[in-house]
């Protein structure tokens, strides 16, 4: 269906669109075939050129998952245009999650291996020796990630526990591009870790998935959800769905935000999703028995919203006395008066903790960080100052964390501390420490032992700003808090369950005594360098508390005993399965 048509809003029978494997061979070629069309035809460079021109705008900013939406029904439409009817597919991942490389679609028999020779050329496969326009001309190239192999991809578990506690647009579209997305591009590399990407066929087959997961959020709460566009963990300004998509000046987000209307198709189950909603059942049943009724949900129950879509109350970990779990010499000292020794810290970390730009706010931090530039010497005054300084500083990010922390606010304000503090006060701190250990220094009051509780209390792995950017996990509602935990509980998983798990991916049994203990368990996901976020104006600091979140979860889904994941489960059948 064309841009026009799809602009009407006319859909009397929508189209359906299968995971590739479930595909006949003959519908296979059929899309390869259609692939190898538009590349000729010159389709494919005009779509490579329209993602490159609308690079800066069409990521990192809330218009993500609209315009890939809108961006792939077009390429859909070029495909059929070569080929009317041509079945278009996409590509679950979230199945090869645990080795990628093993997968079906590397195979010549799919999509083709790596690339090979100095230039990474695609070799085998139907795209072989594909040459490409976009952005140069250029062979197509893939290079994974780890030479000859793919790190691991977000697991099924990890994509259903987001879709269920994201509850706003915004928070899944900041998800999945911060998380999920770049795993794929960056295993595949080559064409693919470039903004001219969709040269290679692995891209339509990529989006297709993450447009899947929007869809399959969305039919979670079709009454709403197909309505909702917001701006929610973005840091632009207010959107609207009646917003132009870049590089379709006819179309609007509105337009794209109901697939099964304008643009006119379905997506075909997978399995994967099912089958992790039935290990999921059993995990909340049995946690909830072990720790009774008032266990957390595996799902990840909601954080009351407030009207602006924050959290309506601050992180579960924080009261009105600090972050639990911090070091006590953390918690506002009442006999040194420190709520009182500067009484409009308070005001600007609320106002800044609420969302509302303060110049106030800034000034205060910029204030705080002259005065500790200031102190030197010794003496009981400045070792008073010290700590009236930092009480000032605690209650300045609990005031920002007890009094509520936007999205689009709460990282900068984590974000500015760290960088205004973190040099100066390690680089005294690890003086006196080094001076410590050379003169056997017994710890006192002075300086440096000020300097030092900043640096363990503020920036350590326990501090305050470290239960701060943990915290981001409730204000940006994309994956569940507390999950490790409840995992925990679990115990053991039920034979018979794990059985279903391979009846609803369709999967032969395997004996799972006989499988290593290594090759059950959910393997980590790598982090993605830094300059993949900075190209795509993400925020690394965001998508490493994501990062961490999901080894947290990883690490509770393996101690479940007798626990497979979906992913898992596909690895071990199409490796054991006819054994």
């Amino acid at each position: 269906m064309g841009i026009a048509a799809l602009v009407s809003g006319q859909c009397n029978n929508p189209t359906s669109r299968p995971e590739i494997r479930s595909m006949s061979p003959q519908d296979r070629a059929r899309f390869f075939s259609a692939l190898e069309k538009i590349r000729q035809n010159g389709e494919l460079d005009r779509l490579s050129k329209l993602h490159v021109d609308n690079a800066d705008t069409i990521h990192g900013h809330p218009v993500f998952l609209a315009f890939h939406r809108v961006f792939m029904n077009d390429f859909a439409s070029a495909l059929n245009r070569a080929d009317p009817g041509v079945p278009v597919p996409y590509w679950d991942w979230s199945l090869d999650a645990t080795n990628p490389i093993s997968s079906d679609l590397f195979t010549n028999s799919y999509m083709g291996g790596n690339g090979g020779g100095d230039k990474g050329c695609v070799q085998g496969g139907p795209f072989a020796n594909w040459q490409m326009n976009i952005d140069s001309p250029h062979c197509l190239t893939r290079k994974f990630n780890q030479g000859d192999s793919i790190a691991p991809f977000w697991p099924p578990e990890a994509l259903l526990s987001m879709q269920q506690t994201c509850s706003q647009y915004g928070a899944l579209s900041s998800g999945i591009e911060n998380g999920c997305h770049g795993a794929v591009h960056l295993g595949i590399s080559g064409d693919m870790s470039t903004m001219f990407a969709p040269n290679d066929p692995f891209f339509l087959l990529h989006h297709g998935m993450v447009d899947k997961l929007w869809y399959d959020w969305q039919m979670m709460n079709p009454d709403t959800r197909f309505q909702m566009y917001d701006n929610v963990n973005y840091n632009d300004p207010a959107v609207s769905a009646d917003d132009t998509i870049p590089g379709y000046p006819n179309m609007h987000v509105k337009d794209a935000l109901d697939p099964r209307n304008g643009l006119c198709y379905v997506y075909v189950k997978s399995g994967s999703s099912e089958a992790a909603k039935r290990l999921m059942q059993e995990v909340n049943r049995k946690s909830g028995q072990n720790n009774g009724p008032s266990s957390t949900p595996t799902g990840g129950a909601p954080t009351p919203k407030s009207s602006d879509g924050g959290p309506s109350n601050a992180p579960n970990s924080m009261t009105s006395d600090g972050p639990s779990g911090a070091p006590n010499s953390m918690a506002p000292n009442s006999a040194t008066g420190s709520n009182n020794a500067s009484p409009g810290i308070g005001a600007a970390a609320t106002a800044a903790g609420n969302g509302v730009p303060s110049a106030d706010s800034a000034a205060k931090l910029n204030e705080l960080t002259s005065q500790v530039s200031r102190l030197g010497g010794n003496g009981n005054d400045r070792a008073g100052a010290s700590a009236a300084l930092h009480d000032q500083q605690v209650d300045f990010l609990q005031n920002v964390l007890v009094n509520g922390m936007t999205p689009n606010h709460g990282l900068d304000m984590a974000s500015a501390f760290m960088n205004r503090h973190n040099r100066f006060l390690h680089r005294h701190a690890n003086a006196l420490l080094m001076r410590r250990e050379q003169q056997g220094e017994t710890p006192g009051m002075g300086l440096g032992d000020i300097l030092t509780g900043l640096t363990s209390g503020l920036l350590g792995k326990d501090g305050v700003v470290g239960h701060l950017l943990q915290g981001l996990g409730h204000v940006v509602e994309v994956l569940p808090q507390g999950l490790t935990e409840t995992l925990k509980a679990v115990g053991s998983i039920a034979e018979d369950v794990t059985d279903d798990v391979f009846n609803i991916l369709n999967l032969p049994k395997v004996d799972l005594s006989k499988v290593p203990e290594k090759e059950r368990q959910i393997p980590y996901v790598a982090m993605l360098p830094d300059w993949w976020y900075e190209h795509n104006n993400l925020n690394a600091t965001y998508a490493a508390q994501l990062h961490n979140q999901i080894h947290d979860m990883i690490d509770g889904y393996n101690s479940i005993q007798g626990y497979v994941s979906p992913a898992t489960a596909h690895y071990l059948a199409k490796k054991y399965g006819s054994q």
